[in-house]
């Protein structure tokens, strides 16, 4: 005759494995403590929860402030949460309710800006101490910014930026940040929706940690491509190269190529839009100048002839 095993013997691994978790989860989340304790003000209140998956923290009516020499930023929201998987110490997620977020650099001309959205996420993960991969994602924002002319909003709205720590080989220096911008419906002023796309690549003898060392060192950002694309494809495409010019700005030289060559060129002078067809081959336009503020674009060779438009299409949208 077989005997049964009491129920209680074929929970006890079960409970002894909750117990054993329940340990190592308490020791992930002290770890978690300290390190949000050392990014966050002294006086704000640290709760960890989110056992047995995850760890999280919540921060209701979250406020704060940074500030250095150079860089001066603050972060409001209805709502902040931090994630962790807890065996994953190298990587947080950041989700914001109805946030506002402000960051300004004074030795860097326009270099501020304001961005509110009712939905904000970020992604970081650290690797060998520099920025592995941080992402940001907005959803509905309002943006003011002094690099722009024009308030900013968006439909959807995402920041990648990665850290590429390489040593200086021969003349050229190495590519030490790479930055990704991706909208959708996408607003200047009032301008239309558009899709936007922003590729860069920032350059430097050494990491970058500030604006004036990045400048010392004749560190150069390379605009690799910036798209503007509407529903009827792509409006204008630009690639160019900005360098510090030594009193507080950015000297930028570049081109476009568009279909709305008009328009390009009133957007850039700060001019209103005209009325205008798309060119069935897109113009090379040359930029340069002063960033922000100072950008001048090459204006048309009058005695070459206009370029045939597609009549049957939409018109050029409004850039701003």
């Amino acid at each position: 005759m077989s005997r049964r095993i009491p129920l209680w013997a074929t929970l006890l691994p079960l409970l002894i494995g909750v117990i054993a978790w329940a340990w190592f989860w308490h020791g992930f989340a002290e770890g978690f403590r300290r390190d949000l304790e050392k990014a966050l003000p002294d006086d704000v209140r640290i709760d960890v929860g989110g056992f047995p998956y995850r760890l999280e923290a919540r921060f209701p009516d979250f406020e704060a402030k940074l500030a250095d020499a150079a860089l001066s930023g603050s972060v409001k929201a209805a709502e902040l949460r931090v994630n962790r998987v807890p065996w994953q110490a190298d990587r947080q997620v950041i989700g914001l309710k109805d946030s506002q977020v402000r960051v300004a650099l004074s030795t860097l001309l326009g270099a501020e800006a304001e961005v509110t959205a009712a939905e904000a996420q970020a992604s970081l993960t650290l690797k060998d101490g520099h920025i592995g991969r941080l992402s940001m994602v907005w959803e509905a924002p309002r943006i003011v910014t002094g690099l722009l002319p024009v308030g900013v909003e968006a439909g959807h709205l995402e920041v990648h930026l990665r850290e590429t720590p390489a040593k200086a080989e021969g003349g050229a220096l190495p590519t030490e940040a790479q930055l990704v911008i991706s909208g959708e419906k996408v607003r200047f002023g009032e301008g239309q929706p558009l899709g936007v796309e922003l590729q860069a690549e920032l350059s430097a003898a050494a990491a970058i940690r500030s604006y004036a060392g990045w400048a010392a060192s004749g560190g150069a950002v390379a605009l690799r491509s910036v798209t503007l694309a509407d529903e009827t494809g792509e409006v204008a495409r630009m690639t160019a190269t900005l360098k510090p010019d030594g009193a507080g700005a950015l000297w930028l030289e570049g081109q476009v190529e568009t279909v709305c060559p008009a328009n390009v060129r009133a957007a850039i002078a700060g001019a209103p839009p005209v009325s205008e067809k798309r060119s069935r081959k897109p113009e090379a336009i040359a930029v340069s100048g002063r960033f922000p503020g100072g950008l001048v674009a090459a204006p048309r060779d009058a005695a070459k002839p206009a370029p045939p438009v597609r009549g049957q299409e939409p018109a050029c949208p409004r850039l701003r």
